[in-house]
This record gives C-alpha cells, structure tokens and sequence, in this order.
C-alpha cells in the first residue's frame, strides 16, 4: 500500500501522467462538453477556436489515430497554396490569416469555430513565424503541466 507522503504532483504534473493520446483525448471531452454545455461549463463562440488549436495540437503530438485531422489540413491546404494554386502564390500565412479571420470574426456555430482551431493547429505549425508560436506553447505547457509525452 503506498503511503500518502509518497504521493505527490510529480513534476509538476498537475493531472499526473496522461500521455499524448489520453490528453487528446480528454481535451476533445471538454471541448465538446463545453460546445454543448448550458450549465457547469460552457465554451463560448470566442473560446471555441482556442479549444480547437488546443485539441489539434494534442492530436499532432499524439499520433496514430489523431493524425486524421492533421492530414486533412495538409492535404486542402496543399491545393490552395504555392505558385500554382487556383489564387495565384498563396503562402500558408495567408493561410493561417484565413482561418484566424473566420474562426474569430464570423457568425458561425461554436463546433465549427472549434473545428477551424483543430485546422488551424496544422497550418499554424507550418507556417512557422508568429503562427507557430501558438502550437509550441501549448506543446510546452501541456508537456510540463499535464504530463504529456
């Protein structure tokens, strides 16, 4: 039997150790929890994007199963830019510009905007400048709080 002194908050793990696809998986939980919610805990329309580039950053980290979205949006992005897309040379910082604008200034439903923010997390990434600041420092902070690895 283990005693209580010799459980703790390892490294500073504050849920203790969930792994990457447990993480993307809880994550996804709160997210739809959160669209859905009426009561204990809601997302709103300005948060659902956040939610999302949370959740699709897991999902990088995490592999497997949760590279789905993530080959997706490589793929639809793909078609759209270098110097022979349908609208001229578009790089994926216009990309990331696109889906920032939509997600954040648009009428769309809280599930959509989330889904933008799982998108965005891939393309982000790939864009690199200021856009991939965003996706390292959720790896970074779900990585030393959450015991993501």
């Amino acid at each position: 039997m283990q005693h209580l002194a010799d459980m703790s908050i390892q490294s500073g793990q504050i849920l203790g150790s969930l792994g990457t696809g447990g993480a993307a998986l809880l994550s996804t939980t709160l997210t739809i929890v959160g669209i859905r919610g009426k009561k204990k805990f809601k997302i709103t329309p300005e948060a659902a994007p956040l939610w999302g580039l949370i959740d699709g950053t897991l999902y990088m980290s995490a592999a497997s199963f949760w590279t789905a979205p993530d080959t997706i949006t490589t793929s639809v992005t793909g078609s759209i830019t270098g110097p022979d897309g349908p609208f001229g040379t578009v790089g994926l910082g216009a990309v990331a510009g696109c889906i920032t604008a939509l997600a954040l200034y648009t009428d769309i439903s809280k599930g959509k905007k989330a889904t933008l923010g799982i998108g965005a997390a891939s393309v982000f990434t790939q864009a690199g400048g200021i856009w991939g600041i965003f996706p390292v420092f959720i790896t970074s902070l779900t990585g030393k709080a959450l015991g993501v690895h």
